[in-house]
């Protein structure tokens, strides 16, 4: 197969499609759903008749409120931007009839904290400009949505090591992670064009194979291969990284519509697979 142009080097192959760079809408996760689940769809707990509103208005500032410090959202988050929480429990207990206890309010969503903080996450990421101290916030209170927000979070936490540390995990867990890594920022978010979809980087070819120990990897490739394969990879000189299984295949081993990076062998690779070959010819072993 001929060398393809700088633009298009490394590709699907077959027209198989790739992974896409362009970062995606926040996702609410189905935790948050939990919490917003609690919200009466038909009425406030303010308007049904025979409610005292004042006493469910009082009842919902201070839990609100108290919420702020039991869940040590100081200085993040403001009782404003507990509120829609607090009523969505308060309306779930007056449709069933029962009595709103503040105490016992601030109880059952402590219990739901994880789902609360999830949904503060969410809710930054949509409507306020996140600072340092928001992306720290999200990342150890609110992993799952890091995960899957880590390009936004990285532009904000790439002086933060702890944090990023913990951030390339969480990518790893609940993002979108490739085989390969970029030696840029060191999270696995390669696509097949080398494009980073963290960092935006677009590290060069030998710095990629650097950071993902290309050659002992290749190395431990070529010895589940027939000499005809070998053969195949010298005459070609690249190899495919197969998306699918994380494998580094010649070519002709990359599966119709299967999306792989291609990567160029340098003439000290070429020159190790050629011993390889003349070891197996002289019945040696590697």
């Amino acid at each position: 197969m001929p060398r393809r142009g700088k633009s298009s080097r490394r590709e699907s192959v077959k027209g198989g499609g790739a992974p896409s760079s362009a970062s995606k809408p926040v996702v609410e996760p189905r935790a948050v759903e939990s919490v917003k689940a609690h919200r009466a769809p038909a009425r406030s707990a303010s308007s049904k008749r025979g409610v005292d509103v004042g006493e469910v208005e009082r009842v919902i500032s201070e839990v609100s409120e108290e919420l702020v410090v039991r869940l040590g959202l100081e200085g993040l988050f403001t009782a404003s931007d507990l509120r829609d929480i607090v009523e969505s429990f308060v309306n779930q207990l007056v449709e069933a009839g029962r009595r709103v206890d503040g105490s016992s309010l601030v109880k059952r969503i402590e219990f739901y904290k994880d789902e609360v903080y999830k949904y503060l996450a969410v809710k930054a990421l949509k409507t306020r400009e996140l600072n340092e101290e928001l992306a720290e916030f999200t990342v150890y209170r609110a992993p799952e949505v890091a995960g899957r927000v880590a390009p936004e979070l990285y532009k904000i936490l790439k002086n933060n090591k702890l944090a990023l540390d913990t951030l390339r995990n969480l990518w790893e867990r609940y993002g979108r992670p490739t085989p390969l890594k970029c030696p840029i920022c060191g999270f696995r978010a390669l696509t097949p064009d080398l494009t980073c979809m963290v960092c935006g980087g677009t590290p060069r070819e030998e710095e990629v194979k650097e950071a993902n120990n290309f050659l002992e990897e290749l190395k431990y490739a070529v010895k589940g291969w027939h000499a005809r394969l070998v053969e195949e990879v010298v005459r070609a000189g690249y190899v495919y990284y197969d998306y699918t299984d994380g494998t580094i295949k010649p070519p002709s081993m990359m599966r119709q519509g299967g999306v792989g990076a291609q990567i160029t062998l340098n003439l000290h690779e070429k020159a190790l697979l050629r011993e390889y070959l003349l070891k197996l010819a002289g019945g040696g072993t590697s």
